[in-house]
């Protein structure tokens, strides 16, 4: 009995977070995704896509997608998405303002990273080749 109300909480729990990332569904299981949200004059914003953009090979080896979200527009930095609308990005990853965030996703869809600091693309890639999806990707 105490497994399977176990089982059910476990499935309601994993239930609520694919309803959760709704808006980048087309990313699951296909694109890891890295969102950088805050406005273009913002120097975090620059810095980050600045490190990012260096990157390229890095990026395309693990399948990442990066994406600049500001109040008005989604814009594909790196890789290329479907369209997406700023405010249910938002909604889903829960972020409240228009300050710098930056957000990782992984292929499940769940998020893997959030901080309000400037990220090395290193911190970054190590996180992602930590995780055990790349690890079996690597092999």
């Amino acid at each position: 009995m105490l497994k399977a109300f176990l089982l059910a909480a476990l499935l309601a729990g994993s239930t609520t977070e694919v309803m959760a990332m709704d808006s980048t569904s087309q990313f699951t299981w296909r694109n890891r995704v890295l969102v950088v949200f805050g406005e273009n004059a913002d120097p975090q914003v620059r810095r980050q896509i600045a490190a990012l953009k260096e990157q390229t090979d890095a990026l395309g080896a693990r399948d990442m997608v990066v994406l600049q979200v500001t109040p008005d527009s989604v814009t594909p930095v790196f890789g290329t998405a479907g369209e997406l609308q700023p405010a249910q990005l938002r909604k889903d990853l829960k972020v409240t303002d228009d300050r710098f965030e930056i957000v990782l996703i992984g292929k499940d869809g769940g998020v893997k990273l959030r901080s309000k600091d400037v990220v090395s693309d290193a911190e970054v890639f190590d996180l992602i080749d930590r995780m055990p999806m790349r690890r079996a990707e690597q092999k």
